[in-house]
């Protein structure tokens, strides 16, 4: 009988390919964009205790929730509710769960239990007709921000250099399509 053997989150940044680290600027810039100190109760929903959106946020004293299904928790994006009155969601989540992140991120928005979100994607992101599906729905409120260079992710080589955007919901300062 073949029994799963837990491993540890930093076991899991060497070996899971969606285990990607922010770099320090990206997430500044974003801070800077979307004026982070504006928002009351933040949700970083992909972030572990080596988080570059964290260590931001506790300089700027900003009041945040960091989940992660590595925490003490083992906190899970799709059945873990974002803390009470969250008014930003912000987070670099794995890449092959774009759709599902997508579509949860929109359901929060729905029920209620978000206003706002950033969420940091491939540029490829914006492709296909299921997602095109899902911002239209809510295009009033989305908010494209595309990188001019590809992001170099922190521990990656140069193969994982990606070009990226930022898909934002409901932040008023950002216009609809816009380049950093």
């Amino acid at each position: 009988m073949n029994q799963l053997i837990p491993i540890t989150y930093e076991e899991n940044c060497l070996i899971d390919k969606n285990h990607v680290a922010t770099p320090r600027k990206v997430v500044e810039q974003i801070y800077n964009l979307i004026g982070i100190s504006d928002f009351k109760s933040v949700w970083l929903p992909f972030n572990n205790y080596d988080s570059e959106f964290k260590y931001k946020a506790e300089e700027l004293n900003i009041k945040y929730k960091a989940t992660h299904i590595f925490d003490d928790l083992g906190n899970d994006f799709f059945i873990t509710n974002p803390p009470d009155n969250c008014d930003l969601m912000i987070s670099n989540p794995p890449f092959e769960q774009q759709n599902e992140i997508i579509k949860r991120s929109f359901d929060l928005i729905d029920k209620g239990q978000i206003k706002s979100f950033a969420l940091l994607l491939p540029l490829s992101t914006l492709e296909t007709k299921y997602r095109a599906n899902l911002y239209e729905k809510y295009k009033d409120k989305i908010s494209i921000i595309i990188f001019k260079d590809r992001i170099k992710f922190l521990g990656k080589t140069t193969a994982f250099n990606k070009a990226c955007c930022w898909v934002c919901y409901n932040i008023e300062k950002l216009p609809p399509l816009s380049w950093v």
